[in-house]
């Protein structure tokens, strides 16, 4: 048996109920103010809507064995769950959204969820958005963060760009933490506010410095505007990091930055950057110590990775090293146009939200998964949204070198929400539009190819060949 805590108007009820494992039956939630655990062992909060408009709404402090689950929590006027001291605490299929845009306070005062001190720290299945970070642990041991929906980190000063301010990642952990997991993810952040309630303002999606053992793999990573930020990065003091098999799409001036640490691996990634940023570097992949003063970094291997980014020329820029990271190894990677030719390298359609629920599929405006029942008795599916679809016709398909071929594309969205078409030429060359003309310079056989995209990031993509030959010399008589 396991004590549930169920904290209504600062009422406390406790009552027993089997273990979690069971499978969840509908419950309308409960309105609440903010909920206190303290030197506890063994709670359950769930089943509740709590709201906290003078600071945190959920505080876990020095207690083990407390689960949070099937909530939803916020607004807050400061954290949604702050977790300090204890462990073995798990948060799953919550709906979080602090939603505090105009704190100016730094560090860690609006975090959807802030983790401090604390060890086996598991977070599942929840729907997260509208923190200052989304996910921030700080001098954490073995924390799991598995199937999240991530959505636009505000950051702390909404007045000052991304790059100018310390927080503004859908994840971040830092400071002296250990054993860190994060997979199966599905991070988002965009500027429509026709679509979400804050725009966001992130550096990073994913960021990992100061730790020791990292894992992430099978991350969905899309969206970010900073010249500086990157889709994933191992930023100062993070060690031994494994970035496996993460698909990353328009993530700024970078898809995957390794700025420090030693014995790191990117093995296995797809990143397709196709939405150059100004004053960013615009790759796919960098490895470069940016902080002398830094702890030491290298050796890094750079294996098997599928990666294209367009700088703003329009020129390829897949990997870049600026040095200080010794030794570098290349392995068996696809890079610039090679990459955009490969028909893995299009399919890249994000997942459903949230991407792996823990044992219900909690409620939100965001929902489009239905492998498991609904949280909290919302019996109603979620809507599920569809994706973009498109079709293509090119003029010439055949020729002598130089050719010009014009594409015309036609592409739809069943929610009239397209946010972007993009022709890739199959030569590194791209235009933003769903049409236009390009000249092969020449031989060669090239795909090209018409993505579109909506704004649940949904895609769709056609391919034709173009064959160029060389051209022919006459021979005088």
């Amino acid at each position: 048996m396991r004590t549930v805590v169920a904290l209504c108007l600062h009422v406390l009820q406790i009552v027993f109920l089997p273990s979690p494992s069971s499978p969840p039956s509908p419950s309308p939630t409960t309105l609440s103010g903010p909920v206190t655990i303290n030197g506890q062992n063994g709670m359950v909060v769930e089943n509740l809507h709590v709201t906290n408009p003078g600071g945190d709404c959920v505080t876990v402090t020095n207690s083990t064995n407390i689960i949070i689950r099937r909530s939803e929590i916020g607004p807050c006027g400061g954290n949604g769950i702050n977790v300090s001291g204890g462990s073995t605490v798990g948060i799953y299929d919550n709906y979080i959204h602090p939603e505090n845009p105009l704190s100016t306070g730094c560090c860690d005062t609006h975090d959807s969820i802030f983790g401090s001190g604390t060890s086996n720290l598991s977070i599942q299945g929840n729907v997260i958005a509208y923190g200052e970070a989304n996910i921030e642990l700080s001098s954490v041991s073995s924390a799991t963060v598995t199937g999240n929906f991530l959505l636009n980190p505000i950051d702390s000063d909404p007045s000052q760009p991304a790059d100018g301010q310390s927080r503004g990642q859908n994840f971040q952990v830092w400071g002296s933490s250990s054993n860190v997991t994060v997979e199966n993810n599905y991070t988002l952040s965009s500027t429509d506010t026709t679509k979400y309630l804050f725009a966001e303002n992130q550096e990073d999606s994913m960021n990992f410095g100061l730790t020791d053992g990292i894992i992430a793999s099978n991350n969905y990573i899309t969206g970010g505007h900073s010249p500086s930020g990157c889709g994933l990065i191992a930023d100062t003091g993070a060690n031994s990091a494994q970035f496996l098999n993460n698909t990353i799409v328009n993530s700024g001036q970078c898809g995957i930055g390794i700025a420090d640490g030693t014995n790191q691996v990117v093995d296995g990634n797809k990143i397709l950057n196709t939405t150059p940023i100004n004053g960013g570097g615009n790759t796919a992949i960098y490895v470069w110590k940016v902080t002398s003063s830094d702890p030491a970094c290298g050796p890094v291997q750079i294996s098997n990775n599928i990666a294209s980014a367009i700088t703003s020329s329009g020129s390829a820029n897949s990997f870049w090293s600026g040095g200080g990271c010794q030794t570098v190894t290349l392995t068996n990677n696809t890079f610039d146009a090679a990459a955009l030719s490969l028909p893995s390298s299009q399919n890249l359609t994000p997942p459903l939200i949230p991407p792996v629920p823990k044992d219900c599929v909690v409620t939100s405006p965001f929902t489009t998964n239905t492998s498991l029942p609904p949280c909290a008795g919302n019996t109603a599916a979620p809507t599920s949204n569809q994706p973009p679809s498109c079709t293509l016709s090119i003029s010439p398909s055949a020729g002598q070198e130089p050719l010009q071929v014009i594409a015309n594309a036609s592409c739809t969205d069943p929610q009239n929400a397209l946010t972007s078409v993009v022709i890739t030429w199959g030569d590194g060359s791209f235009t933003q539009a769903s049409s236009g003309a390009h000249t092969y310079e020449s031989s060669g056989s090239f795909t090209l190819s018409v993505t579109a995209v909506d704004a649940a990031n949904l895609a769709d993509s056609v391919s034709q060949i173009v064959t160029v030959t060389p051209k022919r010399h006459h021979r005088n008589n």
